[in-house]
């Protein structure tokens, strides 16, 4: 089950505030990413924990749909206060119950946001809504995390996480 913290209106507003939003540099390399291993068009994207929704907005306007979801109503809340784009649909949920249908997603992404979540079965959630040759982005950062699932080598998951990583990308 995904940890229920930062739910509160008053730290809601502070995450808007104060949480750093990934580079437009960051965002073009998971795109980038996308067109080399599924190609367009970009149809849908979901952004799991998406908080007050900063890295949402910024992948919204590459994709025809995007879904943000957040555990928090408080978050949700003020992701919606902040945002017009009409593309983008939030949703309160867990990062492990999405409400995508199966094999419906071109990209799915978590923004700092992978380490609250159960991770194995976040991972077979993001498996079962991504489509054939759909991406995954988890973003941090740190690189200082190891991905594992059932019946795939964690050698190879590592490795396509690091075919975007730069030291030079914060």
């Amino acid at each position: 089950m995904t940890y229920r913290l930062f739910e509160g209106k008053d730290h809601a507003s502070s995450y808007w505030k104060f949480r750093i939003s990934p580079s437009d540099n960051l965002i073009q390399q998971v795109l980038d990413f996308l067109e080399k291993h599924k190609g367009h068009p970009f149809e849908l994207a979901v952004d799991v924990g998406c908080g007050s929704g900063q890295g949402t907005v910024l992948l919204a306007k590459h994709f025809a749909s995007m879904v943000a979801t957040d555990v928090s109503p408080a978050q949700v809340e003020m992701a919606l206060q902040h945002s017009k784009e009409p593309n983008i649909t939030y949703k309160q949920c867990v990062a492990e119950e999405l409400p995508l249908a199966d094999s419906s997603v071109d990209l799915v992404t978590a923004m700092s946001a992978f380490h609250w979540f159960d991770r194995p079965r976040f991972l077979q959630e993001a498996h079962r809504v991504l489509k054939p040759r759909g991406c995954m982005a988890l973003l941090n950062y740190t690189m200082e995390m190891e991905l594992s699932y059932p019946d795939c080598c964690s050698q190879t998951l590592n490795q396509i996480c690091q075919e975007v990583h730069s030291p030079t990308v914060i």
